[in-house]
């Protein structure tokens, strides 16, 4: 699903400024980036859809690691938003399939997740998680995570 800071769903005009060479660009032109947020809690994806409203960034969504890992492989983005609890393929399972493309080796990946112990963080970071926060989260201490990868309008 495509998000658009109008509120309107698309599957096109996605964007993103890497040119990474794994399958179409999800810019179709334009210049600037694209973020991938994987979360199967449709009130997670709406909420972190919102926050990116403040970023010059196309946001697409999906609720599955299997589905996640289609779009990349059909897409090239330039941040992952990966909740760790995903039903089916978690979301350690998708890291461990993400980076065994070194086409993904160095895309930035932020663990956002209920997980909240120290092993549950350092475990993430270990899989393949470049950042990681715990819901509940406040708003400004993920705009500032997300403004390491991607600065502000």
């Amino acid at each position: 699903m495509f998000y658009s800071p109008q509120g309107t769903d698309s599957s096109t005009g996605l964007v993103d400024s890497r040119a990474r060479g794994n399958g179409p660009s999800a810019t179709h032109g334009a210049t600037h980036p694209a973020v991938l947020i994987v979360d199967d809690d449709a009130d997670s994806r709406i909420l972190l859809s919102f926050i990116f409203e403040q970023f010059p960034c196309s946001v697409v969504t999906e609720s599955s690691g299997e589905a996640a890992l289609e779009r990349i492989n059909r897409m090239r983005f330039d941040l992952v938003m990966l909740d760790i609890q995903l039903p089916g393929m978690s979301g350690l399972d998708f890291l461990g399939r993400l980076r065994v493309n070194p086409l993904n080796a160095f895309l930035p990946v932020i663990a956002v997740t209920a997980l909240a112990r120290q092993q549950d963080q350092e475990e993430a970071l270990l899989a393949g998680c470049d950042r990681y926060i715990s819901k509940p989260y406040l708003i400004e201490d993920i705009e500032r995570l997300i403004s390491q990868y991607i600065k502000k309008r």
